[in-house]
């Protein structure tokens, strides 16, 4: 499909700088690793972040402009589109603060393997980012953790991931508990990774928790 929005062919052509490859492929182990269904350029994550960071220099959008963007950005087709738009999300503030769950529920439909979802969802979202809107954050969490698309169900976990680490807030901890508690017995490697991941992190700030919970957990 071609591209229609214009800040969207600066990022195409801000991607094509600094590839390797003339189109994008899916050559290498590496896209095997990161578990994605798309074709790559093969950008490095410097180059990743030099181009987010180098559009958003250059361009200073609405949120209506970058909600039309990072729509496109997230159906663009390669794995660096989508990771450059998590990359603009972490790198705009007023955009976190202000998130529109619709949007950012549409544009986690198309995130495939474990890569994809977390740099937007652990990387890009803070503690005070969630906690300033944290009824709001709540309600969309669980019902991430409840969804039938498993990388939504993962989002579910990772989300929480850096927050629990950054704060001791009992709100995160508790639902980081809770939603865990919901998928503990699935299978999938993409939630049984994020399961042991978020434990480990729960350890900085709830210790006594984490080994409450995995004494009453460990079969």
């Amino acid at each position: 499909m071609p591209v229609k929005n214009k800040y969207h062919k600066e990022i195409i052509g801000l991607i094509k700088k600094f590839s390797v490859v003339e189109s994008p492929d899916r050559e290498g182990f590496g896209l095997k690793y990161v578990g994605t269904n798309k074709p790559s350029y093969h950008l490095n994550t410097k180059d990743t972040q030099t181009v987010a960071k180098e559009f958003l220099r250059k361009n200073k959008l609405s949120t209506q402009e970058l909600h039309l963007l990072l729509d496109s950005l997230y159906y663009g087709g390669t794995y660096e589109e989508v990771n450059i738009a998590a990359k603009i999300i972490q790198y705009d503030k007023e955009l976190r603060q202000n998130i529109n769950f619709d949007k950012l529920n549409y544009w986690l439909e198309n995130v495939h393997g474990w890569a994809e979802v977390d740099t937007l969802c652990q990387m890009a979202f803070t503690s005070d980012d969630i906690l300033s809107k944290w009824g709001d954050w709540k309600k969309f969490l669980v019902k991430l953790n409840r969804n039938s698309n498993v990388h939504k169900r993962r989002a579910s976990l990772v989300f929480l991931t850096k927050p629990v680490g950054q704060s001791a807030d009992i709100r995160l901890s508790g639902l980081a508990f809770n939603n865990v508690n919901h998928l503990k017995q699935e299978k999938d490697i993409l939630i049984t990774k994020a399961v042991s991941w978020i434990l480990r992190t729960l350890i900085k700030n709830h210790r006594s928790e984490v080994i409450s919970y995995l004494e009453d957990n460990s079969d």
